[in-house]
This record gives C-alpha cells, sequence and structure tokens, in this order.
C-alpha cells in the first residue's frame, strides 16, 4: 500500500469545548410544577471547572391560557468558596407560555440564554428553578442541560445574583 492513502492521524485531534462532561434531564415531579417558585438541588460531578453550554426543556401538555413557567438555573456557591455563598444565575430567564410552547414532546433549546463567562468548580452544586403562575395544565416538564470543560481563566468569582432563599427555592 503506497503511502498517500494512509492517514495523517486516525484520531480526531482533542477539542475541550467538544469534551461532554455531565448531561442531566432534570424535574422530579410526578405531574405539575407547583405553582409560585420551586426549585430542586442537583450535585455536581465534575473534575474540573466546566461551562454550560447546553440548555433545554420538553413537556407534553401545552401551557392553559395564562399559564406561564419561567426557567432558571443556578450554581450554588458554598460558603467554602474564598467569594463566599452565593448563588449565581447561569442563564437569562426562559419563560414557557402559550406563545413558546414548541409542541408535545417536542424539546426546545434556549442555549442562546446561557450567560458567558460562567463556570460551575467541582463539588458544587446546581438549582433548577422554576416560577409557576396560572392554572396548572402543562405536565410533565423536563429540563436538561450539557456541560463542557471550562477554558483557562484569571477573572475573578462573580458575585452572587442572589442571596435570598426564596427567591431561588420559594418558600
Amino acid at each position: 500500500m503506497t503511502e498517500q492513502y494512509l492517514p495523517n492521524n486516525i484520531n480526531e485531534e482533542m477539542d475541550a469545548a467538544t469534551l461532554e462532561l455531565v448531561s442531566y434531564d432534570f424535574r422530579q415531579i410526578q405531574s405539575f410544577v407547583p405553582t409560585g417558585t420551586t426549585a430542586t438541588i442537583q450535585g455536581m460531578k465534575l473534575p474540573m471547572p466546566s461551562m454550560l453550554k447546553r440548555i433545554a426543556w420538553c413537556g407534553v401538555l401545552g401551557p392553559g391560557v395564562g399559564e406561564s413557567v419561567a426557567l432558571r438555573l443556578y450554581r450554588i456557591r458554598p460558603v467554602t468558596n474564598p467569594a463566599g455563598f452565593g448563588y449565581i444565575q447561569l442563564n437569562d430567564v426562559f419563560t414557557i407560555n402559550a406563545a413558546s410552547f414548541p409542541g408535545a414532546g417536542v424539546e426546545l433549546d434556549f442555549s442562546d440564554r446561557i450567560r458567558p463567562g460562567l463556570c460551575v468548580l467541582p463539588g458544587e452544586y446546581l438549582a433548577c428553578s422554576w416560577v409557576h403562575s396560572g392554572p396548572q395544565q402543562m405536565q410533565p416538564l423536563n429540563m436538561n442541560w450539557s456541560f463542557v470543560p471550562a477554558g483557562v481563566s484569571s477573572e475573578t468569582e462573580p458575585p452572587p445574583t442572589t442571596t435570598n432563599d426564596a427567591d431561588v427555592l420559594g418558600t
């Protein structure tokens, strides 16, 4: 066999941006998202600082007239971090309502709402937060996300966007 037919390298180049570290499909509730603010907490098993790369949601039954659910994902920075405890919102709020419902079982990616330059550190937690108003017709709701390794950065820790538990987790 002549050398011209041999590939230079049969392995893909190592590209950290394409390496998915962890992905979740998440909303552990039997049926409806309760009215008001609720959240669930998810421990992150990340070997290195990581950035949110993708965030999406899917539902089956569409929202009723006047019903909406605002989706937010927070990094929970522990008090042991030198910058102190805080909630850091990783995405701009995305609201599901009749206008944004893509159809039964259709996943809607809203990764364009990811806030740039924010990462999650090993051992931290995420709070997946929902603010529901109106009737409870939309069900079930699934929110999912993916993380990739963060680039090397010398930026300082961002300030928390809120430290009020009720704003993130509900009452």
